[in-house]
């Protein structure tokens, strides 16, 4: 048997009563957290401009349009909700893939055109993570990362609409490899700043839900296009790590699941939590702000100046990349929210922002590095994560890798201070990795902490000097004060009346907490008129604020 075959049985196997309580609670919390996310791009232009495009092919049918009051085909109200939850970047993960945009959307879509009970949407959102997780981890030794891993949306789509669409084991098997056969593959350019990143959930959850209905109609698809050569490994890593998609049913990537409780990349997170840690700070005070990072946040950062635009003010997908101007801008608004990454505010503070940005300096730290290592070494175990590998190859894409990300390019001092740091012996030591004997333990899962560390000082005009750390996100898994749940919970609170009104966002958090068959139906509901009027207001002063 083929790992596609192994994979959608599973899939079509798994039941309500095979997956944790905790699991599903989690879920329950995505859902909060994508639908927050959706709510929360209500005023955003890129996202405007997505759904009028949407409006040129988007035909009637039965599935609501988050917030719009229509109703189109799955795949068309699919396309936008996804625009809508990715436009702000403020969504969540699991290790190693941020599947939400298809895990959450693609169940909740379908359930209004199959009538589907609420816990077949949850074990629907359960495969869709569990694949797309270990899919992206597959991946890790490649050319791309984080949300350009957009292909687990392809995977995962195909796999949780086979599920509600009825497909057995071999036409899920058939759905998975028709979504894998020409899966998307992301450009950094097209991601990092245009209003083309909003494509990057849409465009291959279609194509998976597309892929379970050619299946459904009997179309066949490479059913080798994970173990062939040639295959699709060969796009999309320089060296796979099968191992990765095993232990299915035993481990939960899900139980990693992280929410942003700020709109912009995960690795700006633990950065924005400790400059609010300071407290409000007039910016004008602010003469120096340096920031101590790992490696993933620090090469971040450098692709987002690659591509932010040379005249004018950032765009808001270009800020949410860049640690200066996140920086820059929490700090000139005390806060970061949807509002100060609309394009309107961004251009209305320009002067100010650019004056800031100037003040800010980032500066890669191997501790850092070292500790998000460290976090993830009892998942990552180095003789069963190279289990089926080719060694050369593997050598050969680290290689590769070194070449192609800045941060990874030592001087003296930064390699002695990495010998150092993985001949440390302990706890929270790279040493943990000799120690775990398989992928995906259960107990590494359960006490898996989100770790990317970030200091922050601030150099105040009167000399003084202001300091702080933090190490895991708010709504990061392991977070015990801000845990994911809560995080998620407040993101709907906070955000779904721009979109639903308040008594509508009550009833969809009621609805998720039961796991209610009509969470669609109130997804696809509008406020009052003299509610949407009162938004789109606020949102224009917000802009201007």
């Amino acid at each position: 048997m083929g790992t596609v075959e192994r994979l959608a049985n599973w899939a079509a196997e798994l039941s309500i009563g095979d997956v944790p309580e905790p699991v599903l609670a989690l879920c329950r919390a995505q859902r909060a957290s994508v639908l927050g996310a959706v709510a929360a791009s209500a005023g955003d232009g890129a996202a405007r401009r997505v759904l009028r495009g949407l409006e040129a092919w988007g035909a009637e049918g039965a599935v609501p349009l988050p917030g719009s009051g229509r109703r189109l085909r799955a795949e068309d109200a699919l396309y936008g909700a996804a625009a809508l939850s990715i436009a702000l970047d403020f969504d969540d993960y699991v290790c190693f893939a941020h599947t939400g945009h298809s895990a959450v959307l693609v169940p909740l879509v379908l359930a209004a055109e199959t009538g589907a009970s609420g816990s077949e949407q949850l074990v629907a959102q359960v495969v869709a993570n569990e694949v797309g997780g270990r899919l992206g981890g597959a991946c890790l030794l490649g050319p791309l990362n984080g949300q350009l891993w957009s292909f687990v949306h392809a995977a995962g789509a195909a796999l949780a609409a086979g599920r509600l669409l009825g497909l057995d084991a071999r036409q899920l098997a058939h759905a998975l490899a028709l979504a894998l056969y020409q899966a998307p593959r992301p450009t950094v350019p097209g991601f990092m700043g245009p209003d083309s990143k909003l494509l990057t959930a849409a465009e291959p959850a279609v194509l998976g839900l597309r892929a379970a209905r050619l299946a459904a109609a009997g179309v066949s698809g490479p059913l080798d296009v994970l173990d062939d050569r040639r295959g699709f490994f060969e796009a999309f890593s320089y060296a796979p790590l099968p191992a990765l998609l095993q232990h299915l049913g035993s481990g939960w990537v899900t139980s990693t699941l992280s929410v942003k409780r700020y709109p912009g990349c995960a690795y700006v997170d633990t950065a924005v939590d400790a400059l609010l840690e300071l407290g409000p700070i007039e910016s004008q005070e602010i003469a120096a702000l340096e920031v101590d990072a790992g490696m993933l946040s620090c090469e971040m950062d450098a692709m987002a100046r690659r591509h932010a635009s040379p005249v004018g003010p950032p765009t808001p997908v270009t800020v949410t990349f860049s640690l200066p101007w996140t920086l820059a801008v929490t700090a000139l608004a005390g806060q970061l929210t949807p509002a100060q990454t609309h394009d309107a505010w961004l251009e209305h503070h320009a002067d100010e922002l650019s004056r800031l940005v100037e003040r800010v300096a980032v500066h890669h730290d191997w501790r850092s590095t070292g500790a998000t290592a460290a976090a993830m070494a009892p998942l990552l175990p180095p003789g069963p994560l190279l289990a089926g590998a080719r060694p050369g190859r593997v050598l050969s894409a680290l290689r590769r890798l070194r070449h192609e990300h800045e941060p990874l390019r030592l001087g003296p001092g930064e390699a002695l201070g990495l010998l150092r740091l993985m001949r440390a012996d302990g706890k929270n030591s790279w040493g943990e990795m000799a120690r775990s004997a398989e992928l995906w333990r259960p107990e590494a899962l359960e006490s898996f902490r989100m770790t990317f560390p970030a200091r922050v000082r601030l150099r105040l005009s009167d000399g003084r000097v202001l300091a702080a750390a933090v190490d895991v996100p708010a709504g990061g898994a392991g977070r015990v004060d801000l845990p994911p749940a809560l995080v998620a919970r407040e993101k709907l609170r906070t955000y779904g009346p721009l979109m639903w009104g308040t008594s509508g966002t009550d009833r969809l958090v009621q609805a998720i907490d039961d796991d209610a068959e009509d969470l669609s139906s109130l997804v696809g509901a509008t406020p009052t008129a003299e509610h949407a009027s009162g938004v789109a207001g606020a949102l224009r002063d917000a802009a201007h604020d």
